[in-house]
């Protein structure tokens, strides 16, 4: 997946989930914002003061690389603590 600067944080975070880490990093309170739905990346990067081609490519990074310790989505087929 391409990441481009025009692109809402909130969906961002919605289709890689990998790049909250990013966010994080960068000291960006973007996860959990009630504007990440109406900023951009160029939007957050500037309010925040961050190199925005610096933050892209960490973002493109981590969207690219393995969704390690995200845990599948819980389907209401299996019951927490129950073994079949």
């Amino acid at each position: 997946m391409t990441i481009r600067s025009n692109r809402l944080v909130a969906d961002v975070l919605h289709d890689a989930p990998a790049t909250l880490r990013v966010f994080l990093d960068f000291h960006m309170r973007c996860v959990g914002c009630p504007i990440a739905s109406f900023h951009t990346v160029a939007d957050a990067c500037h309010e925040h003061a961050v190199d925005l081609e610096r933050f892209l490519a960490a973002l493109q990074a981590a969207a690219a690389g393995p969704t390690v310790g995200f845990a599948p989505p819980f389907t209401g087929r299996d019951q927490p603590g129950e073994r079949g």
